[in-house]
């Protein structure tokens, strides 16, 4: 049996940082990484086909309002990285509207960007007021905040596309920094047609230079590798078993015994896994709900508009954004051509098993073409499709009731809850970074001390 101070289950961004940041934080714990698929890396992964490089979790780019945290992500990569200013934009009847939205206004025909202003306008004034009655959930929060105009032109369109349930299900707890406020005097600049920006944070953003996504992961790996972390993967944990002061870890080749887990697995399918902890709890887990992805990659024979990613609100096309991610790094794609990567959700509980690539695939293409981004077929010069049973953590009004419920049983005997799956929390890559740093100190305590 492998004896460890701490085990990690899961090997994508969570598990690799938080091991990161153990082993600076104290470089005698030994610490012991279980990954189930052959490949670490989770969402950050990226793949080489003919010289075309594919992020193929889908669209991830560096960026953090902690420029603590953003100079911690960039230094791992050593120098491979290159700087872009946000080039996005929004496909809406036609037109490529700047983002977001309401600071591309300037984009619109003058009709659209009196009716969007003047809603917006009157609906702060009666909120102000006191007019309105506060929002109870996503939907209501998108029409108390950005007026009926911007709301059924874009953000209600966009997000039952993406999200495919109906937005009332989703708690306002989803909104948090995700989707900023309205800023009233860049929203009015916009409309008059005096360029502005908007989601200022991402408005500057980092990418490799070479290696696609992935090159932060295989960074990680090479900085947690040592006699004092062992990566073990293939390896899908099966049981965690309560044993005195420790954790049992049952997994393919055998078991270990551990002072702490950090769990990061999907954790709506961890029931039987965690049920030795949870007083029954366990088949609470079985109701969170994520959101599936399909991400289309396609390597084009031919040069792309100057844009990094484009949004698509309208149910005409069968994805919800397209990455050019060979404008974020000329090196994903050979001289001359492109790499372009498509994504499309599925409804909570889809059978990813029976979506048809082929199918997703031919109406990617076909989109594209239709939207004009691709001139015809005879431009492709292949494509892939890769899919997720998990990809967006869905806030509906159970998830936090059941976050809630649970935790408290898992952390007094050293299991922590982390990253997007783990902690079911819809966490960017800096959040996961920075909470990673804060989780290695609450483990050390935890291992030290036997408190959290």
């Amino acid at each position: 049996m492998n004896h460890a101070d701490v085990c990690i289950v899961g090997g994508g961004l969570a598990g690799l940082s938080v091991a990161y940041f153990l082993s600076k934080l104290d470089n005698s714990l030994k610490i012991l990484i279980f990954e189930s698929r052959e490949a670490l890396g989770g969402l950050l992964r990226s793949v080489n086909i003919g010289n075309f490089i594919f992020d193929i979790g889908g669209s991830h780019i560096l960026f953090s309002r902690n420029k603590e945290v953003l100079k911690g992500m960039t230094n791992l990569l050593n120098g491979n990285y290159v700087k872009h200013r946000r080039n996005t934009k929004i496909y809406y009847n036609g037109v490529f509207v700047k983002y977001p939205f309401e600071i591309g206004l300037k984009d619109l025909p003058p009709k659209e960007r009196f009716e969007c202003l003047r809603d917006l306008v009157l609906t702060y004034v009666k909120r102000v007021k006191g007019e309105l009655k506060p929002p109870i959930d996503f939907l209501e929060w998108i029409k108390y905040m950005f007026g009926s105009s911007i709301a059924e032109k874009y953000l209600i369109p966009y997000n039952r596309k993406f999200w495919k349930v109906d937005l009332r299900e989703i708690s306002l707890e989803w909104v948090g920094d995700r989707i900023p406020n309205p800023p009233l005097e860049k929203v009015m600049k916009a409309a008059a047609g005096i360029d502005v920006e908007g989601y200022v944070h991402q408005l500057n953003f980092y990418y490799p230079k070479v290696g696609g996504i992935e090159a932060l992961i295989k960074a990680l790996i090479s900085k947690v590798k040592s006699n004092n972390v062992k990566i073990f993967t293939n390896s899908e944990v099966n049981e965690l078993v309560k044993s005195y002061s420790r954790v049992i870890v049952g997994y393919k080749d055998g078991e270990a015994e551990c002072k702490s887990i950090i769990y990061t697995a999907p954790l709506n399918r961890s029931g039987n896994i965690l049920r030795d902890f949870l007083e029954g709890l366990d088949i609470k887990l079985t109701e969170l709900r994520s959101v599936p992805l399909a991400v289309v990659g396609i390597g084009l024979k031919d040069k792309v508009p100057p844009y990094h990613w484009i949004y698509f609100p309208s149910n005409t096309y069968i994805f919800h954004r397209v990455a050019f991610i060979s404008n974020y790094s000329l090196s994903n794609a050979p001289e001359g051509s492109s790499s372009v990567i498509a994504e499309i959700s599925f409804p909570p509980g889809t059978d990813v098993e029976s979506i048809s690539s082929k199918d997703i695939a031919h109406r990617t293409i076909e989109g594209l073409i239709q939207s004009g981004l691709i001139k015809d077929e005879s431009r492709i010069a292949l494509s892939r499709v890769w899919v997720w049973r998990d990809a967006y953590i869905l806030y509906d009004l159970k998830r936090s009731i059941i976050l809630k419920s649970v935790k408290p049983f898992l952390e007094r005997e050293g299991v922590f809850l982390h990253g997007r799956f783990g902690g079911w929390d819809y966490l960017n890559m800096d959040a996961v970074y920075e909470r990673s740093r804060n989780l290695a100190l609450k483990v050390i305590r935890f291992i030290n001390h036997g408190t959290r």
